[in-house]
């Protein structure tokens, strides 16, 4: 895909993800969480539209209190030796699809989701084993058809109950080795 990194003074295509919050990042914010070394975000324009655009974020999974059932789960993945109190990761901060591209015969998320997870195997410059999101909750069956599993227990009852905050999830790299 021909991925474009932001640059300051670029001007988008229109873009229109259905969402608000989202729309405003990319439009309003993306820059200046590239100028403060926040994340970088990257997009596909086309002649008259932006398609897409995602960022990433450097990040971790961390030990945390009552998530022994987590932790060990986590901690099963390495050999003994391996045991730390956390694991690298990268985040996808936001990521979004210009609503006339959603629902279509190009799935142009799923496609992007490929994209990161073989791009953090071959081409990332430091370790990363994890790709963590902060899902919307309307999110989540997107992300758990693309391999994508809940950061706990904790988070799989949210989701479940009909909780509408953000879902934490995350995906094995090994997967793919």
């Amino acid at each position: 895909m021909p991925f474009k990194r932001l640059t300051e003074g670029h001007s988008f295509c229109q873009f229109d993800c259905g969402d608000s919050d989202l729309n405003s990042f990319l439009l309003d914010d993306a820059i200046n969480y590239q100028k403060q070394l926040l994340s970088v975000t990257y997009y596909v324009d086309t002649a008259d539209k932006t398609v897409l655009f995602f960022s990433l974020s450097n990040d971790k999974i961390t030990a945390v209190e009552n998530s022994n059932g987590f932790w060990r789960k986590i901690k099963l993945l390495f050999p003994h030796s391996k045991h730390r109190k956390d694991y690298p990761a990268v985040k996808i901060g936001r990521f979004a699809v210009h609503k006339d591209f959603q629902h279509t015969n190009v799935h142009w998320g799923t496609m992007v989701l490929d994209f990161i997870k073989q791009w953090m195997i071959e081409s990332n410059k430091t370790g990363c084993r994890f790709i963590t999101v902060d899902a919307y909750a309307s999110a989540v069956p997107f992300y758990l058809k693309n391999g994508f599993i809940f950061m706990g227990t904790q988070e799989k009852l949210r989701y479940e109950k009909g909780d509408n905050e953000i879902i934490a999830m995350y995906y094995d790299l090994m997967k793919l080795q």
